[in-house]
């Protein structure tokens, strides 16, 4: 049986989840209320949340439900907030990107993107995340005391993006701090970050485009943004507003996903000294334990948001048109009938595919280089610190609070000594 719902709908205000501990007992009591809730963030946001998981991948694959810069301005509107203030800070940019478009414009993007991301520019990668990874762990070698966030997982992202945009490296540090700033809600300076931000990307994109060749291929440039302006040069595809807003989705999006990743999987296995033996005795469980970690804890725990572009019948609810619906990704992966005893980590587990990374024609274009990190990352750093431990307990981990689960610091010790 359907019942519509609107305005007059019981609304669940519900937490930060990102930068709780453990957030699941949340998701699991909002769950057992219904598949599909009328929530309120703690921004103030309203939305529908998805909880099933069969439900969730129908959402993700349904057209109705918009990613386009359009649709989300007129649900933003009908709250009255602005975006990035809201927690909007990639889908309210002006040009289009993979993320505030629908199908034909966003078709056309993701496939000028992956012309820049070919088998062989992701060997190159692999390389660079070898090289990076063996220096910070012999930096980590002379310290006493880690955070596995500033001494590892943080420059294992940003430098790995940065380099593969082309950011010079003296402009790193201050590209940290805009970024952070750009992607919390509110933050006392998020809009000035965010505007600084996008000054320095619209002249990043303009050197690059100076110093493009146009008769160069873009699997030859030397980094992705050069490849993304040569193919606009070839092709007139991207505008000047696209490149600007691609680059800002892929410099913010791009790092904090694989720092939340490595740092999550660092986490876990402290938490489960078992399972972190299991994976020091045989190296081949490696792809699965990533995969495992993505199920079970994953940098993403909801969609960005999605704006209905008419009423939508789901989950037996009536979702009125202009509202925002999410799909709570985190909750869905461990979906009891999908996954087997889904609340223990186990990094044996027969492999299912997750919804760590989404679904449909959103699916995140980065989970390659991702996955990729995260399995050099934890590799080289158990061969190098197989006894490490987290210190000062669960309460010494802090949250970074922004749309990404990831932590902000993660105390450790080496366990050298």
């Amino acid at each position: 049986m359907t019942h519509s719902t609107g305005p007059d709908a019981t609304i669940h205000d519900i937490p930060n989840f990102e930068a709780l501990l453990d957030p699941y007992p949340g998701y699991s009591a909002l769950a057992a209320t219904g598949p599909v809730l009328l929530l309120r963030s703690h921004r103030g946001v309203e939305y529908y949340g998805i909880f099933d998981a069969k439900l969730a991948r129908e959402a993700l694959r349904d057209q109705r439900f918009s990613k386009s810069s359009a649709a989300m301005k007129r649900a933003l509107d009908r709250q009255g907030l602005d975006g990035a203030s809201a927690g909007f800070p990639i889908s309210s940019m002006k040009g289009g990107n993979l993320l505030n478009t629908d199908p034909p414009d966003h078709t056309r993007l993701r496939k000028l993107v992956n012309m820049t991301f070919s088998p062989r520019r992701i060997e190159l990668l692999r390389q660079q995340v070898e090289t990076l990874v063996v220096g910070l762990i012999e930096a980590m070698r002379q310290k006493s005391a880690l955070d596995l966030v500033a001494d590892y997982t943080y420059p294992i992202a940003l430098t790995m993006i940065c380099d593969i945009l082309g950011v010079p490296r003296q402009d790193r540090d201050q590209f940290r701090h805009l970024a952070t700033q750009a992607m919390t809600p509110g933050a006392p300076d998020q809009a000035e970050c965010r505007t600084q931000l996008i000054a320095y990307l619209t002249a990043l994109v303009a050197a690059k485009r100076e110093a493009s060749d146009p008769a160069v291929a873009p699997d030859d440039q030397p980094d992705v943004l050069s490849a993304l302006c040569a193919a606009r040069i070839a092709s007139d595809a991207l505008t000047e507003d696209e490149l600007i807003s691609m680059s800002f989705l892929m410099l913010v999006a791009g790092h904090e996903t694989t720092v939340g990743l490595i740092g999550n999987a660092l986490i876990l296995l402290d938490r489960y000294p078992d399972q972190r033996r299991l994976l020091i005795e045989d190296e081949s469980l490696l792809r699965q334990a990533i995969e495992e970690v993505l199920r079970f804890d994953g940098p993403v725990h909801q969609t960005t948001m999605r704006a209905t572009l008419e009423s939508v019948e789901i989950g037996g609810v009536t979702i009125p048109e202009g509202y925002f619906v999410r799909v709570f990704l985190a909750h869905c992966n461990r979906d009891p009938g999908i996954y087997e005893d889904p609340d223990r980590f186990d990094i044996t587990r027969k492999p299912v595919p997750n919804l760590a990374f989404g679904h449909g024609p959103h699916l995140c274009l980065g989970s390659h280089l991702a996955r990729l990190e995260a399995q050099v990352a934890i590799k080289r750093f158990l061969e190098a610190f197989p006894t490490y431990t987290l210190t000062g307990g669960a309460e010494a981990i802090k949250w970074a609070g922004t749309v990404i689960r990831a932590a902000a610091v993660i105390p450790a010790d080496a366990g050298l000594a």
